[in-house]
């Protein structure tokens, strides 16, 4: 059971990566969302249960690596990134400009996102993520809504 928590949490190995592990991980959640339909239900059910197994396993896997937060979790970056090029078009713009938005918000963490980090367990890694995303996601929003791109 922990190798496959440790799997999870880890997006399938990537967040062994020595150096910058997040932003491995993000760029692996946008090579899996090429894979998902462009159908916002369905992008919706999965952003939702990538945020539910990123709690759960990355509760489980802070406990195994006996680490707050430990660098190897990065199933958090994955919910992230989903949730900033939601509802958007999978264009070369969007794709990288929610890549950088998401790593800007999740890197430096202004406003209240770092205060989310204070949360317990795997609630508190996810939900800095989840706010970095969705602050990213509404940036792109107004861009695409507006036809600036």
């Amino acid at each position: 059971m922990q190798k496959i928590i440790l799997f999870f949490s880890s997006v399938c190995g990537v967040g062994y990566i020595k150096y910058v592990s997040g932003t491995f991980g993000s760029a692996a959640a946008l090579i899996f969302w090429l894979f998902i339909p462009d159908d916002y239900k369905i992008q919706a059910v999965f952003i939702i249960a990538a945020i539910i197994v990123s709690v759960i396993t990355s509760s489980y896997a802070e406990r195994i690596y006996d680490n707050i937060d430990d660098g190897r979790i990065v199933i958090d970056e994955l919910c992230g990134m989903w949730i900033s090029v939601f509802m958007l078009p999978k264009t070369p713009f969007f794709l990288i400009a929610g890549f950088l938005l998401f790593r800007f918000f999740d890197i430096k963490k202004p406003l209240f996102i770092n205060k989310l980090q204070e949360l317990k367990a795997g609630l508190g890694i996810t939900a800095d993520d989840v706010a970095a995303g969705i602050f990213a996601n509404i940036i792109l929003q107004i861009i695409h809504r507006c036809q600036i791109v």
